[in-house]
């Protein structure tokens, strides 16, 4: 039998939550058939098997935290000769997701910028763990720079670890839930957003300003492009593609709101290159896919890429760089329902968020008349380390011409 542990997901990720078994226990499976669905902090992954063979056992339950290198299923691979993903370290077959990476391919994580022994010296040597033997180390208080590890190349197993000297450490209980509560782990996504929101909140000096915007023109010019013979005749149009270009005319205007706090250095650091962060509501919890270099695309290819990365992060499937890079966010707070505004919280590091309510028929006085146009708020939150009250309202002045005044975000 051959027990399959949990493989490094890449980008430093070291756990993972079990989302769904798409095997159970007695059946066959084929090699590179997709066995699980994970969740981790940047995106659901499904898990090929490397074994081809029989389910016995399933280390695991939907909802559980599973570490890097933990044990995550066990499979009674068919008769001898047949082939595994990791078995031949000359010629390792590809394995779906993963790859193959030629004769040194292993799931274990390396450093960056780490040399190879062939081409420097070693000078010390690497405690080559994975994240479960580190964790079980630390809580039986085991030193692993005194282990000898008895896996490939040195790399220590938690079997090393049971004839170690340990320090006397309590173990820990499950928590107690109520027949009335609900207990909902946080591993994965949600406890990524809990961790970003919580740094926000208490590194940040946040402030936040609020105007009321006429939406008359740009809601006439969208009716009008989505319109027999318009530019989006017959497709979807939104108001996100006029927000982003009125942020990216604003922020031109006005490029320190491009900029994010460097806390080593203690500089401010204004990007040149506008990348347009877009919060997305999804099952899982709040995603921000990234329109890069938004300042170099038409209006319809911002339209375009909205429309290709909103869909992905809802289904969860976008890559580390389409989550990555952003210089500034929009947060479409209205579009989730009859909000009006709100003071949204910094995506950090960057140095402002700009929140966008409902676009609704409003009270709006019109030389000496009151009449009902359609308008909404919008907010902007900014670093006060970075930008100060002035400048930010000499921005949103930027916005709220550019969205009374539409025509020229649409060329």
């Amino acid at each position: 039998m051959s027990q399959f542990l949990l493989p490094d997901l890449g980008e430093g990720l070291e756990e993972a939550q079990l989302v769904q078994w798409l095997v159970r226990v007695g059946e066959a499976v084929q090699l590179n058939q997709a066995i699980c669905q994970v969740e981790t902090a940047k995106a659901l992954v499904d898990i090929p098997s490397p074994y081809a063979g029989t389910v016995r056992v399933l280390h695991a339950q939907p909802g559980d935290t599973v570490l890097v290198d933990a044990p995550l299923i066990t499979i009674d691979e068919v008769a001898a000769g047949a082939q595994s993903a990791v078995a031949d370290d000359e010629h390792p077959a590809v394995l779906v997701g993963y790859g193959s990476a030629g004769p040194t391919a292993t799931f274990a994580r390396r450093r960056r910028g780490a040399a190879s022994a062939a081409s420097a010296p070693v000078v010390s040597q690497e405690i080559k763990a994975s994240p479960l033997v580190r964790k079980i180390a630390q809580e039986r208080g085991i030193d692993l720079a005194t282990i000898q590890g008895t896996g490939p190349g040195g790399r220590i197993r938690t079997e090393d670890l049971d004839a170690a000297p340990t320090g006397a450490t309590p173990t820990p209980t499950a928590p107690v839930v109520a027949d009335d509560e609900e207990r909902i782990s946080t591993v994965g996504l949600r406890k990524a957003i809990a961790a970003k929101m919580m740094k926000s909140a208490t590194t940040i000096p946040h402030f936040v300003e609020y105007s009321l915007f006429d939406a008359t023109a740009v809601s006439a010019l969208r009716d009008q492009m989505r319109g027999e013979g318009g530019a989006f005749a017959g497709q979807r149009l939104t108001f996100l593609p006029f927000f982003v270009r009125a942020i990216v005319t604003a922020v031109q205007a006005y490029p320190i709101m491009n900029s994010r706090w460097d806390e080593e250095g203690n500089a401010i650091v204004v990007k040149r290159s506008i990348s347009v962060g877009i919060a997305t509501d999804t099952e899982r919890g709040l995603i921000v896919p990234v329109i890069h270099n938004a300042h170099a695309m038409s209006f319809a290819e911002v339209a375009a890429e909205i429309e290709r990365l909103v869909p992905l992060a809802r289904a969860g499937k976008l890559d580390a760089r389409a989550m990555t890079g952003g210089t500034i966010t929009i947060t479409n707070v209205g579009a989730a329902g009859p909000v009006d505004t709100g003071a949204p919280l910094i995506n950090a590091p960057e140095a402002c968020v700009v929140g966008f309510g409902a676009i609704k028929l409003r009270p709006t006085v019109v030389g000496e008349q009151v009449l009902a146009r359609p308008g909404a708020w919008i907010s902007i939150a900014c670093d006060h380390r970075i930008v100060d009250g002035a400048t930010a309202a000499q921005f949103m002045g930027a916005l709220v011409s550019g969205l009374e005044n539409p025509a020229a975000l649409v060329r």
